[in-house]
């Protein structure tokens, strides 16, 4: 699935071996550009000399403590983006592969993106990435996140 929105959004699937070093090296010391590097270098490739010192110098930060949700209930998240951004990547797992969550995203600009599900890339595991790019820039702002209980059994623990 591609979307293209006015911001030129670029939509992106990872593939398994993605996603192999993704969960291998999530919550280690690094920057995005190392991050970028690793798992998307393609995009890395692309960015400026200048997009490419401004990522290196920048910390990579994971989530830090799980949150709770039950069925049809909805939970709200935000980041707020203060200084220059070519990309923003959102990452939602949770621990029952059997419970369906949901999410969307808002941007300080009004654009909606989503609902996005477990299976956007084709398989069910209990996660939805998220990754958009603009190169000039994505809108300064607070970019809010709705994580929604579609089908749980109970509660069901996640990160974002």
């Amino acid at each position: 699935m591609i979307i293209i929105l006015p911001a030129q959004a670029l939509y992106a699937e990872a593939t398994e071996e993605q996603l192999e070093v993704m969960n291998e090296i999530e919550g280690a010391d690094i920057t995005i550009g190392e991050y970028l590097q690793k798992t998307w270098p393609e995009f890395y490739d692309e960015l400026s000399c200048d997009q490419k010192t401004r990522v290196d110098r920048w910390k990579r930060g994971w989530p830090k403590d799980s949150v709770i949700i039950e069925e049809n209930s909805r939970n709200w998240h935000s980041q707020n983006i203060t200084s220059y951004s070519t990309a923003l990547n959102i990452n939602l797992k949770w621990e029952d592969e059997r419970s369906n969550l949901s999410l969307m995203v808002y941007s300080p600009k009004g654009d909606i993106f989503g609902p996005f599900y477990d299976d956007i890339d084709g398989v069910s595991n209990g996660q939805i990435y998220f990754y958009i790019r603009k190169d000039d820039g994505l809108p300064f702002g607070e970019w809010w996140y709705a994580v929604e209980g579609e089908k749980v059994n109970g509660t069901q623990k996640y990160c974002i």
